[in-house]
């Protein structure tokens, strides 16, 4: 399954790291950090094609 993770935060907190590091083992992830990448026709893309999209 294609999880990706769209985070608003600079640093994902302890909670989240923890849930994509689980994810990470059975799942092909995708993190992006939306205050770092403005190319929201690649983010628009990668939603997409993913499976599961989670916002934090």
């Amino acid at each position: 399954m294609k999880i990706l993770y769209i985070l608003r935060q600079k640093n994902a907190d302890a909670t989240v790291s923890k849930l994509i590091e689980e994810n990470k083992k059975t799942n092909d992830v995708t993190i992006v950090n939306i205050n770092e990448n403005k190319n929201y026709g690649e983010i628009v893309d990668l939603i997409a094609s993913s499976d599961r999209v989670i916002s934090w």
